[in-house]
């Protein structure tokens, strides 16, 4: 019920109903959703639930893919093979790595799906069966989206066991050097808080400490 008054001879509302922001309702709706959905996968065998991540993550990297793909779409058309990179294998593998990385939105759609997929599917495998996530978990699911995505790609040339190997090693490497540095990042904002709250606790108690005595002094006084 919105409550009418007057004043000054008008009719003026006292207090108007309250509108949630729609953008802030659309949030949490889908945060709702979110929840309800880990809840329900939770809950279900590691094969549906490695199968459902690894889906998830694959159509996700596929937008990215696809996204880059349009962006990069002039580079790569411009992108001829050499006449002699057939005699050349240097030559072929550095063209190779040069459409992998700057294909059209199909080719990259196809490439970061595997290697977000492969990603999503090893991490939720680790972690339900290791019962936590660390950085043996982190940097064995970059190990096997690195490799994914050399063998899918075609970067390396003809050796693409070794290649594969050579790029999850690398993956496995920047995963877990990223891994340690957001954790320590996490834990020195950890600690900032605590020093911070340690900080406004003794001045609160100083302040408090001072007023009493001020009470004090001036009770003697009286």
């Amino acid at each position: 019920m919105v409550r009418i008054e007057e004043k000054q001879g008008t009719m003026v509302p006292s207090s108007m109903p309250q509108q949630q922001n729609p953008l802030q309702q659309l949030q949490a709706k889908f945060k709702e959703v979110e929840n309800g959905f880990r809840a329900w996968l939770s809950k279900q065998p590691l094969p549906v639930e490695a199968t459902v991540v690894t889906t998830t993550g694959a159509a996700q990297g596929a937008a990215i893919g696809a996204l880059m793909g349009t962006l990069t779409n002039d580079i790569s058309s411009s992108l001829q093979t050499p006449p002699q990179a057939s005699l050349n294998p240097q030559a072929m593998a550095s063209f190779k790595q040069a459409q992998a990385l700057s294909g059209g939105p199909l080719v990259q759609a196809r490439n970061f799906a595997v290697m977000t997929g492969v990603n999503a599917g090893i991490s939720c495998v680790m972690k339900r069966l290791r019962g936590k996530e660390d950085v043996q978990s982190s940097m064995a699911a970059a190990f096997g989206s690195g490799a994914m995505f050399s063998l899918v790609s075609g970067m390396g040339g003809p050796n693409q066991a070794a290649n594969a190997v050579t790029s999850g090693l690398f993956f496995a490497l920047v995963q877990g050097g990223l891994f340690q540095v957001m954790r320590y990042l996490i834990s020195l904002m950890y600690l900032i808080i605590l020093l911070s709250t340690h900080v406004i606790i003794c001045s609160a108690s100083c302040e408090h400490e001072r007023t009493c005595i001020n009470q004090k002094t001036e009770n003697m006084a009286c």
